[in-house]
């Protein structure tokens, strides 16, 4: 039971790193009032990020070998995390591309460190299944971003607008 516990909680890890790259193309407009990009400049973006996952899913696998699953799981999502956090603070569209760079090295490690997960935990009759559990968490997570995403980011447009509201970025 609890190898299926430990499915779900991969899962929603690989879904919380799919909300994190989800919310880019929800947010363009509204990060373009401060940092305005062009569609090179948002393609771009997406090819930092594209291009340092591809290459993690080796770095990451290496990283969780030498760490453990459950080590090496921790320092990714702490790594991806403050990867996030970053984008908040960027004031340039280098800045912008450095922190979308980051992002994809954290998540690109999620998947090999999933897949040793599942290596350790499950029989290799149960492999599949627990593999199912853990990729359904991409779908969850790149439909479930766009929606609060959104709501956040016309939330603060709103208090942005508002007489003394303060420019804040989200």
């Amino acid at each position: 039971m609890l190898r299926w516990r430990i499915a779900i909680l991969v899962s929603a890890a690989i879904a919380l790193s799919y909300l994190d790259r989800q919310t880019l193309p929800v947010a363009i407009k509204a990060i373009s009032r401060d940092i305005p990009l062009t569609n090179v400049q948002f393609s771009n973006l997406q090819s930092a990020f594209l291009l340092a996952y591809a290459f993690m899913y080796a770095g990451g696998g290496k990283l969780s070998d030498a760490l453990g699953t459950r080590r090496g799981f921790t320092v990714i999502m702490i790594f991806w995390s403050l990867a996030c956090a970053s984008h908040g603070f960027a004031l340039t569209f280098a800045m912008l591309a450095v922190s979308r760079f980051l992002l994809g090295m954290g998540e690109g490690g999620g998947f090999p460190t999933a897949t040793r997960a599942v290596a350790e935990w499950f029989s290799v009759k149960e492999r599949a299944t627990a593999m199912g559990i853990i990729n359904g968490g991409t779908a969850v997570g790149a439909v479930v971003a766009p929606q609060p995403a959104g709501v956040e980011i016309e939330g603060r447009g709103a208090e942005r607008d508002q007489p003394g509201g303060r420019a804040r970025r989200g």
